[in-house]
């Protein structure tokens, strides 16, 4: 199934995996359109046609241009009815979570990823060790937070899987990518290994490559 979906962004881009993943995870097919920062593809005129902040993921979908990872995960939960709350209570848990992760969790732990990055050399990145030493104070805290959430719970929101719990797989996903351990945080291991076994699960560069492509359900 293809619902006419086209997705541009990167694979090194966290936001652009997690609207990938839910579309996956949803059995749709869609068509990537690859966004290169190193080749400046997103300060070109026609990129900035669709996104007013030159920033990915950016989903057209009907008509629609659509930006923000979490915003796009919101319409795409209402649009294929899937991975949304059971009721308004949960819906407005869901979308806590979605804020909270922009806020405490997502930017430190993507952070770590292009500290990573920078290291092994892969992109020209750097930062200042005291920088470094924040982004890992506030990524433990983050991480320890959401362990303890988890620990009563299979999901972030309820017993069923919504799209609170794939906007913070994504950041997990990139740790991974990174190559930090997480066996200070077993709840969140757990509950990952959950969201790996779904059907139709992909990591981030199986999912997604530096190329465009019909990505197939």
């Amino acid at each position: 199934m293809n619902g006419g979906f086209i997705l541009h962004g990167s694979p090194h881009s966290l936001p652009t995996y997690r609207v990938a993943l839910m579309l996956c995870l949803c059995g749709v097919g869609f068509t990537f359109r690859y966004v290169s920062f190193q080749r400046g593809m997103h300060l070109t005129p026609e990129f900035h046609s669709l996104s007013r902040w030159g920033q990915v993921p950016v989903l057209e979908h009907g008509g629609l241009v659509l930006l923000q990872s979490a915003a796009i995960l919101e319409y795409l939960s209402e649009a294929l009815d899937r991975f949304g709350g059971a009721d308004a209570e949960a819906r407005r848990h869901i979308r806590e979570w979605l804020f909270w992760d922009v806020d405490r969790l997502m930017p430190p732990l993507y952070s770590w990823y292009s500290v990573e990055l920078g290291r092994r050399g892969l992109l020209p990145l750097s930062f200042d060790p005291v920088l470094v030493a924040e982004f890992e104070r506030k990524g433990k805290a983050a991480l320890g937070m959401l362990d303890t959430h988890l620990e009563d719970r299979r999901f972030i929101v309820g017993e069923a899987i919504s799209i609170a719990d794939l906007c913070c797989y994504a950041d997990i996903a990139f740790v991974r990518l990174a190559g930090r351990d997480l066996a200070e945080w077993p709840k969140i291991i757990a509950w990952a290994e959950r969201i790996e076994a779904l059907p139709g699960f992909a990591a981030p560069f199986d999912l997604l490559a530096m190329r465009d492509a019909e990505i197939a359900s």
